[in-house]
């Protein structure tokens, strides 16, 4: 039996998809009439066993537990979920065995997965003009073209060693599991690959370029650091730390700068090769973080307009 949403009353049931569009637009995966839902919501893709959910910039937000989201979330069996004043509960066939486990046996097992501190090497990306360009296009499309970003994100990536950590609505998370100077340079070229509009030729980047005059492409921030890799609940693996919330912010400074992909000093002077990719794009505050931040702008990348 596939995973699905079901209302509380048990009165209707959505059985999930690997990859699902909510929203209020007529095709969209899950259609919900509500007015407090916008047309493109939120989604939820199926990874592995598990299924995650994100918010697309709507309006009023996607709740888990009544906690709202601002991250990609994977679903456990039972969450109730919220997109506008609609309500859902997840239920997961996966989770069946884990189901009569009594609440001591799962903390147990929850403060037994190991979490270790490394250096590592991150990259955040996120697609340009994503509201916009998804504001022309219907449900099904904008599902398409995420699916197949997404497709061309692990092609990139994972060739190169990445450890894609989650995806994000329109964006992406990706680390190295360390910070030497092969993971940095693999890290480059894949932001480099990211960010330009020829990287694709797949049907759908190739319809919104010759329908709407619109290439895909995305936003890349790049840092080094230490964070806590490994599980942070049952099933749930991914990295987490101060270094992850920079890389973040320093992926949002690269719309105020209008370049393609920013650095931080961290991540090219401590490279013996970085000042040969990037150049000095200044300091500059970001939200979060009590002081300003040096970053660099990849050499010869994209413009961003």
């Amino acid at each position: 039996m596939a995973a699905s949403l079901k209302t509380p009353d048990l009165a209707e049931e959505f059985l999930l998809e690997d990859f699902n569009l909510i929203g209020r637009s007529q095709d969209a995966t899950i259609r919900l009439t509500d007015n407090g839902v916008s047309r493109q919501h939120a989604t939820i893709r199926r990874d592995g066993r598990l299924y995650w959910l994100a918010d697309l910039g709507s309006a009023n937000g996607s709740f888990v537990n009544e906690v709202a989201i601002s991250t990609a979330r994977a679903l456990r069996h039972g969450d109730r979920l919220q997109f506008g004043t609609s309500v859902f509960v997840f239920d997961n066939d996966d989770s069946d065995h884990t189901r009569d486990l009594s609440s001591q046996t799962q903390v147990l097992r929850t403060v037994a997965l190991p979490v270790k501190t490394v250096k590592a090497t991150l990259l955040v990306g996120d697609l340009r003009n994503f509201t916009q360009i998804s504001s022309q296009l219907t449900a099904e499309e904008v599902a398409a073209m995420l699916r197949e970003w997404y497709a061309d994100c692990e092609a990139i990536l994972k060739p190169r060693g990445a450890i894609i950590d989650k995806f994000i609505g329109d964006g992406v998370f990706a680390y190295w599991p360390s910070n030497d100077e092969e993971s940095r340079a693999r890290a480059t070229e894949a932001a480099r690959l990211l960010s330009m509009p020829e990287t694709s030729i797949s049907p759908t980047r190739k319809w919104l370029r010759d329908n709407l005059g619109t290439e895909v492409y995305c936003h890349v921030g790049l840092n080094v650091g230490e964070v806590a890799l490994g599980a942070m609940g049952r099933g749930v693996n991914t990295a987490v730390g101060e270094a992850v919330n920079v890389t973040f912010r320093i992926e949002s400074l690269t719309r105020k700068l209008q370049v393609p992909v920013l650095a931080s000093a961290a991540f090219v002077q401590t490279w013996s090769a970085g000042v040969q990719h990037f150049t000095p794009a200044g300091i500059h505050p970001v939200k979060g973080q009590p002081e300003p931040v040096e970053v660099y702008a990849l050499a010869n990348a994209a413009h961003v307009s």
